[in-house]
């Protein structure tokens, strides 16, 4: 007797949705497969499972319906060896679907001339195979052994490339690579915008030779800042307002680049604030070392090849209050570097324009789920990220080319996408009857016509 059940569908309406506009599947992932079945319906399946509950590879068979699989078009019900050895061919064919969504990109006319160039890391709960190494981590577990990636974003919030490097590649050595990648939706004098990290003398000089633009930010050192303060006070400024902050701007030119020196007296005032917090916080947690000092208790032990070394306080009074050292004269300034030279308020935009990179990273590792990661070798983990990475393009132009999009956060997109529920229900006779509900408005903005047409072809 066959059962009634309920399922919820959004994530493969979303991307069935894709697929019927753009054929993009076929044009990215058929072929890859070689003799294996199913490599389009498991694409898409692992797509659908990052909008929807993010299951592990041996978690999505028990966590999905059957009749999921039957919608995907599964030629049999998968075996989680199969699912595992396709995300395997994905990441083995890293190159390959890299190139074939540029292709893509650029074929729809999706290739920004301005792209935004940043690096994140995640960890790993294992040893992360030959990625796997000890490194700066942006995830705050530096225990942990992480890889690191980058993406190239553009300024429509399109991303248009994906570079996956060891857990210890600095960003200066990744900016390199992810040039050479990006090179192929990059046009003659595009406009890279990247932070300090890559800025480097080598970085900005291949980045003209390749005859593109670069806007980045100076590395905030005290000496160089200092200099360049000083030309500041001494030339004549010009205003320039964003979202109600008033920011004054010198231009001085530089070898073969252009300085743009900034200052925000609203951000001096926030960073002396955050500075002096935090220097506070700093003399309050001394209080017990100053309280041992003046009892003459020992302040700490620690033992050593000859015996027990104890440590003890000694006192040195000050006549002056005692200075915050995170007080450096650089507060509400920050200088941009740039081979063009143009409007200052057109390059405070743009730079800012950054956090649609940032935004990518936020998406990825929270909205998609990227941490912790669990894979162990070398292509399982190559096929993981880059499947997250097309999950966020996905949605990115799904919501630049709807309408009126009432929704416009990943996450809150997942939510109302979990809600839409199909139910499958059975009469005595055995007849089948589909119903879609739990349609809400958010759904309908994203969703549009394809959602009408869907509910006309239910049995």
């Amino acid at each position: 007797m066959n059962q009634n059940i309920t399922l919820s569908i959004g994530n493969l309406l979303l991307v069935d949705k894709f697929n019927e506009e753009y054929d993009y599947f076929n044009q990215v992932f058929n072929g890859i497969g070689g003799k294996a079945k199913n490599i389009l319906p498991c694409a898409k399946l692992f797509i659908l499972n990052r909008l929807g509950e993010c299951f592990s590879i041996n978690q999505i068979i028990s966590g999905y319906n059957r009749e999921l699989f039957e919608k995907l078009q599964f030629s049999d019900d998968p075996k989680e060896r199969s699912l595992y050895r396709n995300l395997e061919r994905i990441g083995a064919n890293f190159s390959f679907i890299i190139e074939r969504h540029q292709q893509f990109i650029i074929a729809e006319k999706l290739a920004s001339e301005t792209q935004y160039m940043d690096f994140s890391s995640s960890y790993f709960e294992g040893k992360g195979g030959e990625f796997g190494e000890y490194g700066y981590s942006r995830d705050g577990q530096p225990g942990k052994k992480q890889l690191t990636f980058g993406i190239s974003t553009g300024i429509n919030g399109i991303p248009s490339a994906l570079t996956i490097q060891k857990g210890n590649v600095q960003d200066k050595v990744h900016f390199r690579i992810m040039l050479k990648t990006s090179e192929a939706v990059l046009e003659k004098n595009s406009l890279l915008v990247f932070d300090t990290g890559g800025n480097t003398k080598e970085n900005k000089k291949n980045v003209r030779e390749k005859e593109f633009h670069f806007l980045t930010l100076k590395p905030k050192k005290v000496g160089p800042y200092k200099k360049e303060i000083v030309y500041f006070n001494d030339n004549v400024k010009a205003d320039v307002e964003i979202n109600g902050t008033i920011y004054q701007v010198v231009k001085r030119k530089q070898n073969d680049e252009i300085l743009y020196i900034f200052f925000s007296q609203k951000f001096k005032e926030i960073q002396l604030n955050m500075k002096n917090r935090k220097f506070k916080r700093e003399l309050e947690k001394n209080d017990g070392v100053l309280k041992k000092t003046k009892d003459g208790k020992d302040i700490s032990e620690y033992n050593t090849r000859e015996g027990i070394v104890t440590t003890k306080g000694v006192l040195q009074t000050t006549l002056a209050e005692i200075g915050n050292p995170r007080i450096n004269g650089l507060e509400g300034f920050f200088i941009l570097e740039s081979s063009l030279d143009a409007d200052p308020f057109k390059v405070l935009c743009l730079y800012k324009d950054k956090d649609k990179a940032e935004k990518i990273f936020r998406n990825i590792k929270e909205g998609t789920e990227l941490r912790p990661m669990r894979h162990w070798s070398t292509n399982a983990i190559k096929g993981y990220i880059l499947v997250i990475f097309l999950t966020n393009f996905i949605v990115n132009l799904t919501l630049l080319r709807a309408k009126q999009p009432l929704v416009k956060n990943i996450k809150l997109l997942k939510k109302h996408l979990a809600k839409l529920t199909l139910a499958i229900i059975f009469d005595e006779n055995g007849q089948k009857q589909e119903l879609l509900t739990n349609i809400c408005p958010e759904i309908q903005s994203i969703l549009d016509t394809f959602l009408e047409n869907y509910c006309k072809n239910l049995t």
